[in-house]
């Protein structure tokens, strides 16, 4: 059985995800745990690796805003749709206040669920 420390959640929203670094289109987001998320995208990334994801937001009045997260790719491989790769990475420097509130304003505002599933033990 799997354990996680989190819960994931699932998006309301399909947000892009970007290499902050090359500008480069990595996926779509598909989950999201307080730390960490899944994006389906159109090739396998290393694992291991840290990138700095750059995901588009709106903000409370419509307009993008972008944020970037310090993320590793922790596994990544084919879907079981083969077109599509999913990578999962863990979220670093969220004790940031940025990036704090980019992660609550993604679970707030764009998840299925409730904060209370969330298991914090």
């Amino acid at each position: 059985m799997e354990h996680r420390l989190f819960r994931r959640r699932s998006i309301s929203i399909s947000f892009r995800v970007y290499d902050a670094e090359t500008g480069k289109f990595i996926g779509r987001i598909g989950d999201i745990s307080k730390g960490g998320l899944l994006v389906y995208g159109p090739s396998q990334l290393l694992t291991g690796q840290l990138y700095r994801l750059r995901i588009d937001l709106p903000d409370d009045h419509g307009k993008a805003r972008s944020v970037v997260l310090p993320a590793k790719a922790m596994w990544s491989g084919f879907d079981t749709n083969p077109e599509f790769c999913s990578t999962g990475f863990r979220l670093f420097e969220l004790d940031r206040p940025e990036n704090e509130t980019a992660l609550k304003t993604m679970l707030s505002r764009f998840t299925v669920g409730f904060e209370d599933e969330d298991d914090d033990s």
